[in-house]
């Protein structure tokens, strides 16, 4: 049976070999088990396999073909001590802070990852959105991170320019938690304009993390595969702002698909940058103000309070508008300016003439009206 180390070896080993989320990678090793996973893939030719893996696809050959490229020049050693170099770590599922809410990933969980920092609880919150975010987008992506902060929310994102830096940056701005999920290694964290944000992620108490090795660099196609572990590392997925293209709505599809709560932030009806916000409005997202919308379709359990109902008064009621429903109907049928007799305010107001003249007593009382030999009249 194998070692704690000799099973960090061995994923560090396939992390080193195959592309993120590769399922062909997840099946083999979930039915033939580690070494012997290890040993198939290292052999000169593909060897034959059980009917259950031949069954599921039929590209065995060409995946040991793809595999074989790099085995023949992995370097699994040096990049476990890269990234202890860098002091970091390299984690597993049977590790005791492996995030667990990576489980909903399923087969498509990662077979490791690598970190620097510190893991987050599962009190933790995506917020992602375009690269070429407005200055209203950024804004409101600090804002609501800020929030978060404040609450002790671990804000998850991917540290890209534009939503996602703003999101990170609004965390730390209140000296919140907040990680940052790379899809390249370590050595060299993407884009090189948020170095500074990086270090302050990490020596605040956030972390970045990847499933690549350290010194992997960045590619077109895993972006995608790293907007599964933004949404999987995550309670609630928000979009805050987003364009019809935009890669973050590839990660509010992952929150959808594991059933996670999903959020969008809306924008004007006529602005291109928030039509993929709007599309997933309509598809069955959350509508999100605010920090306080976000933090209660996280945690809706931690947010009882009734808030106003759909036409309640936001604000105490004043002067006219606390007067009780018949006063106030009395009040608002009289005249403006002239006066009026009792039969006419008694039709006017649709109230029976007992209802009126007890109105009337009332608005006297509270100075709102006068009565003279015309009638009845408003005072102001």
């Amino acid at each position: 049976m194998a070692t704690n180390e000799e099973k960090h070896c061995q994923a560090a080993w396939w992390t080193c070999i195959v592309e993120p989320e590769d399922l062909h990678a997840a099946a083999l090793r979930a039915t033939l088990g580690e070494e012997e996973a290890i040993r198939w893939a290292c052999t000169s030719r593909p060897g034959p396999l059980p009917d259950t893996l031949r069954a599921l696809s039929s590209q065995w050959s060409q995946m040991h073909e793809r595999w074989r490229a790099r085995i023949e020049v992995c370097e699994v050693a040096r990049e476990l001590d890269s990234v202890r170099e860098l002091g970091g770590k390299f984690l597993i599922a049977e590790d005791p802070d492996w995030p667990a809410l990576l489980t909903d990933l399923g087969e498509r969980a990662p077979i490791g990852i690598w970190l620097l920092g510190t893991m987050p609880t599962e009190r933790t919150v995506a917020l992602v959105g375009a690269r070429a975010a407005t200055l209203a987008g950024s804004r409101a992506a600090m804002d609501i991170a800020a929030h978060l902060g404040e609450e002790g929310v671990t804000v998850v994102s991917g540290g890209a320019f534009g939503i996602d830096i703003a999101a990170h940056r609004g965390a730390l701005a209140v000296n919140g938690h907040t990680v940052a999920v790379m899809a390249g290694g370590l050595e060299q964290p993407y884009p090189k304009a948020h170095i500074e944000d990086f270090q302050r992620i990490v020596s605040s108490g956030g972390a970045l993390l990847s499933e690549c090795p350290p010194s992997w660099r960045p590619a077109k196609w895993r972006f995608l595969s790293r907007n599964r572990l933004i949404a999987g590392l995550s309670r609630a997925t928000v979009v805050v702002e987003a364009g019809a293209r935009s890669g973050a709505l590839a990660t509010a599809r992952r929150a959808m698909e594991m059933g996670r709560p999903l959020g969008a932030v809306p924008g004007p009806v006529t602005s291109a940058s928030s039509s993929g916000c709007h599309e997933l409005i309509r598809n069955g997202a959350i509508l999100v103000r605010d920090g306080r919308d976000v933090h209660e379709l996280a945690f809706p359990f931690e947010s009882l309070e009734q808030g106003a109902l759909f036409g309640e008064p936001v604000e105490e009621d004043r002067g006219v508008a606390a007067l009780p429903p018949i006063t106030r109907r009395v009040y608002e049928a009289l005249p403006k300016v002239s006066k009026t007799t009792l039969p006419r305010l008694t039709r006017a107001s649709g109230m029976s003439e007992r209802e009126v003249i007890a109105a009337l007593a009332e608005l006297e009382l509270c100075g709102l009206v006068v009565s003279s030999t015309r009638g009845w009249g408003r005072r102001y």
